[in-house]
């Protein structure tokens, strides 16, 4: 089994897509019926002088490193992508930091992450991907006639990396991505296909903008110097000219002040190191180089504004994931990051441009995007049940309000930071304990219903029809769209580990041989290698074969009904 995740090729995607949709009814497990359609311009926002149909969607994490996790966003109403961050350490490198599990968001979300696991370039090629495929299946299944998203891309963490080539050419290249060879490529692919399509038409291919992103968020460590930070932006400003937006941490609160924030609303388990305060920018020189940033903007014609917040460092007393440290998300950041929101609009009089991130779920983006703050990202959401697919319910909320972006409301703000403090829906709740191991591989559905499905941010994890067992569904493991991040393991009400229980495809024989999982790799036409729940490897012929047992059955569904996940 493997930690690191493979990316598709363009035309394996278009593929899977037009498969899964016209033989299946769905694209990477969401359901044609949770396809958000409805194509609605009542709080669109002019951003950056890009039109965004909904001003939310992702934050920069789990959900927006891989193409078909972008597409699943997509599908199911998100149109604000802030893509996973990028830095000078990545693929191998970065991979070897990552410990694993990295992710859990039973209560308040913690993960051990940190920029993408994938190289630059590849990273660049994927996003690059991922904007072609959204312009394409939009016609293709009648979501927009129209580009109506936006990427955000991320960059971090310090001024010499910023600098280097690999992280400058990242930049330009998705500013303009007309003469890469990866957007080329999906051109050609499309044109290639083009008959396998039924609404996207040879002439839509034109229409495809090759400007992926002309905004970017800064990332930078916790830590790092005020005249970094601003160097970094100012680099960004006036050599890349790209509208550029900095990530702000939420320690500009005050050790004091978070404390008492986490205490009263029951939190006093989560330790926090006064270093991490002493040693972050402090708010007053926040606003000094925010204010010298915007006037910066307004000079070479791009607009600037703050992200709200990063994650939280803390220390990790209760050894939920492995490592001395870990970063804290969700319902506790709210009422923290929101805090943050409301200084930042009373100092700045209500105009300065704020993206919003921290703890964003059902309770509270409505009271947010009231406030003119806007767009809104999502990640420790995304991670609880139903996934995705919380973006649908928001969407229906969404259409009964009105929105307006000009300024931000200070006196709104003010009151939405104080009532977060006491919020009945931030205090902390008895975390579900995880369970003992009793996932069996087939027939888990009898006892639950596939949460492991919707909790994983890429996919890994499908729900097969087959009716030759107890329980009709039945759950597919991907290898090479896993990386571990034990989010399905925390969420499975039997205690198990999907990822290793359940039956698995391999993209390879050499992925298949460093693994133990029972499951199948595609050898030659019609030929496969299997290994059974028992261990044992044998080659399995598909329609000559007749099946022994409930393994042997259930991977000649697979063979015969998803044969393109081969």
């Amino acid at each position: 089994m493997s930690e690191t995740m493979k990316t598709l090729s363009f035309e394996k995607i278009i593929e899977i897509c037009l498969q899964d949709y016209y033989t299946k009814g769905r694209i990477f497990d969401i359901d044609q019926k949770d396809f958000y359609r409805d194509i609605d311009d009542n709080f669109k926002m002019d951003f950056c002088n890009e039109k965004l149909r909904y001003p939310l969607g992702p934050a920069a994490g789990p959900h927006t490193q891989l193409s078909q996790n972008i597409l699943t966003a997509y599908l199911t109403g998100s149109r604000f992508f802030e893509l996973k961050t990028v830095q000078i350490i990545d693929g191998i490198e970065m991979q070897k930091m990552i410990e694993r599990p990295c992710i859990d968001a039973r209560n308040e979300g913690y993960n051990v992450e940190w920029s993408t696991e994938l190289t630059v370039d590849v990273a660049r090629c994927e996003y690059t991907k991922a904007s072609v495929l959204l312009q394409v299946m939009a016609i293709e299944l009648g979501l927009s006639l129209e580009k109506d998203f936006m990427f955000n891309i991320s960059v971090g963490y310090n001024l010499e990396g910023i600098q280097s080539k690999k992280i400058s050419d990242f930049i330009d290249n998705l500013k303009e991505a007309n003469n890469t060879e990866i957007f080329k490529e999906c051109i050609e692919i499309l044109k290639r296909n083009i008959n396998k399509f039924r609404k996207f038409k040879l002439e839509d291919i034109n229409k495809i903008s090759s400007n992926i992103t002309n905004t970017v968020t800064l990332s930078t460590m916790h830590g790092a110097k005020a005249e970094e930070i601003y160097d970094i932006a100012a680099h960004l400003i006036v050599n890349k000219k790209i509208n550029t937006f900095v990530k702000c941490n939420p320690t500009l609160l005050g050790y004091e002040n978070v404390r008492e924030i986490l205490d009263n609303l029951g939190y006093n388990e989560i330790v926090l190191r006064k270093d991490d305060f002493e040693h972050d920018l402090k708010f007053g020189m926040a606003k000094e180089i925010i204010t010298k940033l915007i006037n910066l903007g307004k000079e070479n014609g791009v607009t600037v504004g703050i992200k709200l917040t990063n994650t939280l460092p803390v220390y990790n007393s209760k050894n939920v994931l492995p490592g001395e440290s870990m970063y804290m998300s969700g319902k506790p950041l709210y009422p923290i990051a929101i805090g943050v929101a409301a200084k930042f609009a009373e100092e700045f009089n209500g105009d300065i441009h704020i993206s919003f991130s921290g703890g964003i779920d059902k309770n509270n983006y409505i009271s947010v995007l009231k406030t003119g703050i806007a767009p809104i990202t999502i990640s420790t959401l995304f991670l609880k049940p139903r996934g995705y697919l919380n973006t649908v319910g928001i969407l229906k909320e969404l259409k009964k309000e009105n929105f307006t972006y000009d300024k931000l409301n200070v006196e709104a703000l003010n009151q939405l930071a104080l009532q977060a403090k006491t919020d009945v829906n931030y205090k902390n709740k008895e975390v579900r304990k995880l369970q003992e191991d009793n996932l069996p591989t087939f027939d888990c559905f009898e006892k639950n219903c596939g949460l492991c499905v919707d909790v994983c941010p890429n996919r890994a994890n499908i729900r097969v029809y087959d009716d030759n067992f107890k329980s009709a569904y039945q759950i597919l493991h991907m290898e090479d769209r896993c990386n571990e991040c034990g989010n399905c393991h925390t969420f499975c009400t039997r205690g198990g580990f999907p990822y290793f229980k359940k039956v698995t495809v391999y993209p390879d024989i050499n992925e298949f041989k460093s693994s133990k999982n029972a499951g199948v790799v595609k050898i030659e036409e019609n030929k496969f290698l299997l290994r059974d729940l028992s261990s044992k490897e044998y080659e399995f012929e598909a329609n000559k074969d007749k099946s022994q047992n409930e393994f042997e059955t259930f991977v000649e569904t697979v063979i015969k009904d998803y044969p393109y996940l081969f």
